[in-house]
């Protein structure tokens, strides 16, 4: 705060804030997500990106190489970047204490933040303070927004989400007061969302149709649009540079076919923000969520073609918001659609803003918060969103009630009777994860975890030759997956009579990791160590 001219004046971003509203919506978040804190990993990529590769992790000298690699922290091993995502998974690992429970503490706090800066743009957005803290509690506890704060692998979308918040804040600002502080904050947002998550991309537009929708054309100089419009192609002009440099290929399908494909991912996101419908941790599409779906779109439809003349073109903002989002997603149909799952929730963090925004503005049009009956809804509608949110989080909390839940809605999912096959094997109940895993390859023939889980289980029972045929085909469908294969079809060959093959395989475990105990001893290079199957590998889908 800062005084002129005698007077106290506030700084627009904290403007209608007070430190109350602050601590009540950080102690509703940490309510409904507590029981997080203490969630293990799922084994749908978190093994990946945290418990299989804390060495990596907890050397902070590789927060700068995470611009030159992959999600995964190679280069050119898959299609996703997410730099940012990476460096605070580094930043986790050097408390010295359990890199999870750090993580999931992690999540929560930009959770937290991002409620925080929903309350404050709603107010920037011009929706009076009683319907501007509704949505930040509605953001806090809504069940689902629940994916992107219990998922560790999610971190790019709570990320993007904070820094998209923080870019249309400063903008705003900047544009009200001309500061030069909020340019600089602008600039410096705009970065961390473009480097949190490829979605971001669509920010330059968005904020265009927020100044057409708002009508602050007049705020907006040459001058400014024209350093703007150069900063925004100067970010993107080096994320993809250094993104083409650190991933593969894009595999998969895009255009026109794919967008129908997922046609039914946007009725599907709107039926289940408003009801928990196919609620799954990986979900296929369902005809009775694209029917609920369809007919929410249509009575919101007629809702606002009623209000056309309460809401005015503000609401085109929020509509575009939610398009923006959720439409280039649609152009893409990845291979692991075809074993994995249909679309996902943890999007909706960010997507489902828009939709939010839209109803605040129809609450405000119709004056509903001027209602009596309005603070005993609103407490109800809490209530039934953070019981919902309580009880679906809990399918987050360990890999077997993570592939139960994806089981029981998604009955084709190859990973979901992987990760459940999986879980059953380190519990030793091996005639069990045998039926799992063989109806995952059932679904997909080369679907590799589930190839190298039942490849272990054959060798364990003495199956030497099916499991051989296993890892012939895992290791012929991705050569790079993982040294542990290639040291396990070594010890097989070895003991069938092959000794240059077993020699060959020890050599391409050694190729894939140089410190690998077992086919160093083998190879008569180091003392004996056993194999670690408990090492992590790549679930194959990539979210």
């Amino acid at each position: 705060m800062v005084r002129a001219g005698g007077r106290r004046q506030v700084d627009p971003c904290f403007e209608g804030c007070s430190w109350r509203t602050d601590l009540l919506l950080a102690v509703v978040c940490g309510v409904v997500y507590f029981k997080c804190l203490f969630y293990g990993i799922t084994q749908s990529d978190d093994e990946v990106l945290i418990t299989g590769s804390l060495p990596y992790l907890k050397n902070l000298a590789n927060i700068l190489t995470v611009f030159a690699t992959d999600a995964f922290y190679q280069v050119k091993s898959i299609d996703l970047y997410r730099p940012l995502q990476s460096a605070t998974f580094i930043i986790d690992a050097q408390w010295g204490m359990d890199t999870v429970l750090v993580a999931h503490g992690t999540n929560l706090l930009l959770h937290i933040l991002s409620c925080l800066a929903v309350f404050r743009l709603f107010l920037l957005l011009n929706l009076r303070r009683q319907i501007a803290l509704l949505g930040a509690l509605v953001y806090a506890t809504h069940y689902l927004f629940m994916t992107a704060v219990a998922w560790l692998p999610a971190r790019g979308d709570l990320l993007l989400a904070l820094f998209t918040f923080l870019t249309l804040i400063t903008f705003i600002i900047q544009l009200e007061t001309g500061k030069l502080r909020y340019y600089l904050y602008h600039g410096m947002f705009f970065t961390l969302a473009i480097f949190s998550k490829e979605s971001a991309v669509v920010l330059p537009l968005l904020l265009y149709i927020y100044v057409w929708a708002y009508r602050k054309k007049d705020l907006l100089t040459r001058k400014k649009t024209a350093f703007l419009a150069l900063y925004y192609a100067a970010v993107l002009t080096v994320y993809f540079m250094l993104k083409s440099a650190a991933v593969i290929l894009y595999k998969g399908d895009t255009g026109i076919v794919p967008f129908l494909k997922n046609l039914r991912t946007l009725p599907e996101m709107v039926a289940r923000f408003y009801l928990p419908v196919n609620m799954s941790t990986l979900p296929e599409y369902k005809l009775s969520a694209t029917l609920a779906g369809v007919l929410v779109l249509v009575g919101l439809t007629a809702l606002l073609w009623q209000a056309r003349e309460r809401v005015g073109r503000e609401v085109l903002f929020a509509v575009a918001w939610f398009l923006l989002c959720i439409l280039p997603g649609m152009a893409y149909f990845p291979l692991f659609y075809y074993f994995a799952y249909e679309h996902v929730d943890h999007r909706a963090y960010v997507t489902c803003f828009g939709l939010l925004l839209l109803n605040l503005q129809l609450v405000q049009a119709y004056g509903l918060d001027q209602k009596r009956y309005f603070n005993s809804v609103t407490l109800g509608l809490l209530l039934y969103l953070a019981l919902f949110n309580l009880y679906y989080s809990g399918n987050y909390k360990d890999p077997a009630a993570f592939a139960l839940r994806a089981i029981r809605t998604n009955p084709h999912s190859a990973q979901a009777f992987a990760t459940y096959g999986t879980a059953l094997h380190l519990q030793g109940r091996d005639d069990e994860a045998l039926e799992n895993l063989n109806r995952a390859i059932q679904i997909f023939r080369k679907y590799m975890p589930a190839l190298h889980t039942r490849a272990e289980i054959y060798r364990l029972r003495g199956l030497n030759r099916e499991a051989l045929a296993d890892l012939n085909t895992l290791l012929a469908t991705d050569p790079e997956y993982s040294a542990d294969d290639y040291y396990l079809r070594g010890l097989i060959r070895k003991e069938l009579g092959d000794s240059a093959g077993a020699a060959a395989d020890f050599n391409a475990a050694l190729r894939l990791n140089p410190e690998h105990g077992g086919a160093l001893d083998a190879l008569g290079l180091a003392p004996q160590s056993t194999l670690n199957i408990d090492s992590p590998r790549r679930t194959g889908d990539g979210r």
